[in-house]
């Protein structure tokens, strides 16, 4: 039985997202990728405020069909964890900045999370 999430910290020094259960025990390390040096992902404090589980996204120069498993954890829903389908297909690692902002997951995990993260779930973001 898998225990719901209580919270997630993502550390964008060393591109990983880190989950963590009711006990704040770590359940699970996922290398991710966040936003580029001219794109990036904001630090701070935020919380799970919207879930999709496929969601076209917009923002300037792209847009970006279908993407899957979706939880934006900024109010005006500009910055999203997401999964990358589109990353793992062009055989790109994770691990390295490659968004427009948002955090890259690569899709068992994003699905895993997506399924197991309650809505409200704190999101901190640090370097």
């Amino acid at each position: 039985m898998v225990e719901l999430i209580a919270s997630i910290v993502v550390d964008l020094s060393d591109q990983k997202l880190y989950v963590y259960n009711q006990q704040q025990e770590l359940v699970r390390t996922v290398l991710v990728s966040t936003g580029k040096g001219s794109t990036p992902t904001p630090m701070g404090v935020g919380q799970v405020y919207d879930k999709y589980q496929s969601v076209t996204m917009r923002g300037r120069g792209y847009v970006a069909p279908n993407v899957p498993w979706a939880m934006c954890i900024t109010q005006n829903g500009m910055i999203c964890m997401h999964g990358a389908p589109w990353q793992e297909a062009a055989g790109e690692a994770f691990g390295v900045p490659r968004s427009h902002g948002c955090i890259r997951i690569p899709s068992p995990h994003a699905r895993w999370l997506y399924e197991n993260t309650p809505m409200g779930t704190p999101v901190s973001i640090q370097a």
